[in-house]
């Protein structure tokens, strides 16, 4: 392209610096990147079918909880200006037992409930959910060091037994690989006392032991609400176990599957896709040519990211937006939960680095590869491998030399473009010294684009409805304090439902994960059906082969998932958008 052109195109592709401590991102929807007319009426529709159908579910509430008010002879109007209302509806938004749930799962509410709703309570179904859940990206091995008396997660055989009936001895399951672990450090101390009671939120920081028992189950074992317990609360240095009193271990186990939901909102899904993705979609159209194989190869995923970001930005992040309402840690919470996942947290948490979201490198650092029945890792691999043997197959064909990849000027503008205005860490491994200058680098570099616009999207999104639908299960935020668990007696626990999201929160929560689980067709093409961006023949024919490939993963995931109980289903092809358009 002409230089005039270069600087229309880059012109249209501003950069925006409103948030300086995250990948960057584009300035507005530039024109021919926003969400067409049927895409928005479909979402609307979606939005306001589940609105009036849950809002109806309340007024059906209505009326018995007027009825038994009145039996008991409460309805009294004392109030002045509000006639009394005030008092009579004081407590409609609050729930009596979990079993009111259901109510907003009723064929005229338009909604099924998710099936975790049969089991979301028990031990087992609690670690399944951390392997094939909404956020099955987190869970790690359990080193030495993590449980030492030395650390801030003391477990021991004494505290921990007996184990489902049966004692069990740390030190030889640590040896047998039967011992893994979640840590949510990086939320150490995020909010204060004052801030939590000025948003009438109590997030954790927890860390969860899990066990790998007889049946190949991976069940929790012992918890720990915060990672480093204030000196006013060291009631939380407490450790928790299955033999602690029932309603304080589900509270726990609710905790931490609360905190889950959070990092898997602002960390997992927004920052490591959403925002990961945008910088490298607005890098390589203000660098790239159309002409360009890279450009071909890369911009059937970025389709709607733009877009959906902008409304992510706005809705979200903004004050008064949904992480400030809704979420666990209100506005000022939520943008240093950011910060920290991307630039690291003192010496708790490193730095986010690009290349290290690549799949491979993520399963090796986390030490998973033994886990029984992790779903999501196997189905991720077989992802990776059939869009990097695509990848390898277009660039080679392309590239004959490493001497190309260093003298493509528009490509090594692109680097450039994404280090500095794009704010990308660790775009290659520090060795490389952010040189690209082999075929091999490159080929690395646009399998963990491609991978992380579709596959990891899909294994960090489309979950959200199956878990977090069910609000006991995966609640955005927790109302009450948790110390009441740690008194002497375990008397005077305060009951499950008043920690969480009342009436109204339920009712946006549902909504949101309902509207944000739109597969394909609806948000974009599959991956299945996307149609060949290529106009070289060679990379035509590779595109050809790779949905070949792709077919033949659906069919090996589908006849895994026909011997299953409970399918996982976000990897098939078939159900992988083209990018990231939801």
């Amino acid at each position: 392209m002409s230089s005039q052109n270069w600087q229309a195109v880059e012109n249209k592709y501003q950069w925006e610096a409103s948030y300086p401590y995250l990948p960057g991102h584009v300035k507005g929807v530039p024109r021919g990147q926003g969400f067409s007319l049927e895409k928005i009426f479909i979402f609307l529709g979606m939005t306001i079918k589940g609105i009036i159908g849950l809002l109806l579910a309340q007024l059906l509430h209505l009326f018995p909880y007027l009825w038994k008010k009145l039996l008991k002879g409460e309805i009294i109007f004392t109030g002045t200006a509000d006639f009394g209302l005030l008092t009579i509806f004081s407590q409609f938004n609050d729930w009596n037992s979990v079993n009111e749930f259901h109510d907003f799962f009723k064929p005229w509410t338009f909604l099924e409930a998710p099936e975790v709703a049969k089991d979301w309570d028990s031990d087992v179904e609690f670690g399944r959910q951390r392997l094939a859940g909404m956020n099955p990206v987190v869970i790690r091995k359990c080193l030495p060091a993590d449980i030492s008396p030395e650390s801030n997660f003391p477990v021991t055989d004494q505290i921990i037994n007996p184990v489902q009936g049966k004692e069990i001895n740390l030190e030889s399951a640590l040896q047998g690989n039967r011992l893994y672990i979640l840590d949510f450090k990086i939320l150490n101390q995020i909010t204060d006392a004052r801030m939590e009671e000025e948003i009438g939120k109590y997030p954790q920081s927890p860390i969860c032991l899990f066990y790998v028992n007889d049946k190949q189950q991976l069940i929790p074992i012992a918890i720990k609400l915060q990672y480093k317990a204030d000196a006013d609360h060291q009631e939380y240095n407490q450790i928790l176990t299955p033999n602690s009193p029932s309603e304080v271990w589900q509270a726990a186990k609710v905790a931490v599957s609360s905190t889950d939901a959070a990092y898997q909102g602002v960390i997992s899904h927004l920052l490591c896709t959403h925002l990961l993705i945008e910088a490298f979609g607005v890098s390589t159209y203000r660098k790239i040519s159309p002409q360009h194989i890279i450009y071909q190869l890369l911009t059937p995923h970025y389709f709607n990211t733009m877009a959906i970001n902008n409304m992510a930005r706005n809705v979200f992040l903004s004050r008064g937006g949904f992480f400030d309402v809704t979420g666990a840690l209100g506005y000022s919470g939520s943008n240093e939960f950011l910060r920290r996942g991307y630039n690291g947290y003192e010496d708790i948490t490193p730095e986010l680095k690009f290349y290290e979201q690549a799949l491979p490198y993520n399963l090796k650092a986390r030490d998973v590869l033994e886990i029984p029945d992790y779903y999501y890792r196997d189905d991720a691999v077989l992802m990776w491998d059939a869009i990097k043997e695509y990848v390898s197959d277009v660039l080679k064909n392309h590239y004959k030399t490493d001497a190309d990849v260093v003298n493509d000027q528009e490509l090594q503008r692109w680097k450039e473009e994404l280090i500095t205005n794009g704010n990308i860490k660790g775009l290659l491994p520090p060795e490389k010294n952010d040189q690209l200058d082999t075929i091999a680098d490159l080929i690395d570099i646009a399998t963990n684009i491609i991978f992380t616009a579709t596959a990891q999207h899909s294994a960090v999104n489309f979950g959200q409805y199956d878990y977090a639908g069910w609000i006991p299960n995966n609640p955005f935020a927790l109302y009450e304090s948790l110390s009441d668990l740690f008194t002497r007696d375990g008397n005077n626990i305060i009951p499950l439902t008043k920690r969480l999201p009342n009436r109204l929160e339920t009712i946006k929560q549902i909504v949101l994960v309902k509207v944000l689980t739109m597969t394909p067709p609806y948000s974009s093409k599959s991956l299945l059906t996307l149609g060949n961006p290529f106009s070289e023949s060679s990379a035509k024919q590779a595109f050809e082969k790779f949905q070949t490939g792709l077919l033949e993963i659906e069919q090996k995931i589908a006849t895994r998932n026909a011997s299953l109980s409970k399918p996982y289903i976000y990897l098939l092809p078939s159900r992988i958008p083209q990018s990231i358009a939801i």
